[in-house]
């Protein structure tokens, strides 16, 4: 059997389960029993053509399976599958004064690349965890599927994503998802939207977004964003 990580988004299929077994040749062959034993996770991981979401990360023992055969990877009794929903986008306070600062030092400092991170929350603890924007080793090697480079879209890499996935594992969740706008507005747009939601539902419903506008190398705005039931819509940042 193989061990498969359920990510939390997806958890409302697995009767909130966060590892399920699974008896499975290749990654393609464990897609379809994940999809025929929980049907909740039809169309959550997989398009009607059978390919894997772009927002979608598989690992087999901590390895993407980008970079070994795909969906045909091989599996084998006691290998380990996890899945991650990236992130590409509550609490109080919002930021404290350091994760401010810490955010807006990381997006002038990635300019004119989209900076990205999250906050994690574990009862009073917080911690902000910086990310690398993969979003240009993407582009390159794929354009068609993933046609913006890192200027204009942000994928955390998939090492922090797994780094993400530990640390909810440990009792953390996830409580702030930033990222940055390079040379433009500090809102929350149309693809922002669209990567913040899976299957239609917000991946992580009591999270906050926030966004930094960046022009001309200086931060200029911050913004907060927060699904209400509805869409995203802006809430105070405070001071």
């Amino acid at each position: 059997m193989v061990s498969v990580y359920i990510p939390t988004p997806f958890r409302r299929a697995t009767a909130n389960r966060d590892r399920v077994e699974v008896a499975a040749p290749t990654v393609s062959a464990l897609l379809d029993e994940l999809e025929r034993a929980h049907t909740g996770l039809k169309g959550l991981l997989r398009n009607e053509s059978g390919h894997v979401h772009p927002h979608i990360a598989l690992y087999v023992n901590g390895e993407a399976v980008d970079a070994r055969q795909g969906l045909a990877t091989p599996l084998k009794a006691g290998d380990e599958v996890a899945i991650i929903p990236a992130l590409a986008g509550g609490v109080d306070p919002i930021l404290t004064p350091a994760e401010r600062d810490g955010i807006r030092s990381q997006a002038v400092e990635e300019y004119p690349f989209e900076s990205c991170g999250v906050i994690l929350t574990r009862g009073a603890g917080r911690r902000l965890l910086r990310c690398r924007n993969a979003q240009n080793e993407l582009h390159a090697r794929d354009p068609q599927r993933y046609p913006r480079d890192a200027r204009t879209a942000y994928y955390i890499d998939p090492k922090d994503l797994l780094r993400i996935g530990d640390l909810e594992r440990e009792g953390f969740a996830v409580a702030v998802i930033y990222h940055s706008h390079v040379d433009a507005g500090a809102y929350f747009s149309e693809t922002d939207r669209r990567q913040a939601l899976v299957g239609g539902e917000p991946a992580y419903p009591t999270a906050i977004y926030v966004v930094t506008s960046v022009l001309a190398g200086r931060v200029d705005a911050m913004a907060a964003f927060q699904w209400n039931g509805i869409d995203f819509a802006a809430v105070s940042l405070g001071e």
